[in-house]
């Protein structure tokens, strides 16, 4: 061995010595389900999707789906329907934005939403370009509500209902 060497592994063993090494737990959160999402991201998508909004390159919140942005670039709007690759980007992208807090309200059952900027944003209580999009207590609001709170067939019944009879563009139901 050279001198060079064994300097080299005193200097690995006076690093790994000093390390603080393992200092508590990790956090990790805790959120909601993917089952059941592809509920939910049909009524995001279909009011928050457009690729003037949150289907634009570059938002926070990026939605993809069969009525905006695809995420395969082989697709175009209201091709081919909504993927599940896109569902799941949708909800790593909803999930993603604020999961502590998310994971908070999951933990209090779905009390107080409006910890959320996504919620507070929907309901129009913090500015948002897109001004209200979900109404507090409407079928749009109570769909992500239920879903943060895993409250499984409700949310399906209160996504399904979220949009309207004659959807426009007509590629969403």
């Amino acid at each position: 061995m050279t001198l060079r060497t064994v300097m080299a592994a005193i200097c690995a063993l006076v690093a790994l010595a000093c390390s603080p090494g393992y200092e508590g737990a990790t956090i990790s959160e805790t959120l909601p389900s993917e089952t059941g999402f592809d509920a939910v991201t049909t009524p995001l998508v279909y009011f928050c999707g457009s690729l003037d909004c949150h289907g634009a390159p570059g938002r926070n919140l990026r939605l993809y789906g069969s009525p905006g942005r695809r995420l395969d670039a082989s697709d175009v709007p209201c091709g081919t329907p909504t993927s599940q690759a896109e569902i799941d980007a949708d909800y790593q992208s909803v999930v993603g934005l604020e999961p502590e807090v998310m994971s908070a309200v999951l933990r209090d059952g779905g009390r107080n939403p409006e910890r959320l900027t996504l919620v507070r944003k929907a309901r129009g209580a913090e500015k948002h370009t897109g001004g209200v999009v979900f109404a507090k207590g409407s079928d749009g609001d109570l769909c992500l509500i239920d879903w943060i709170a895993a409250q499984g067939d409700q949310t399906t019944v209160d996504c399904d209902n979220a949009i309207p009879q004659n959807p426009r563009p007509l590629c969403v139901k």
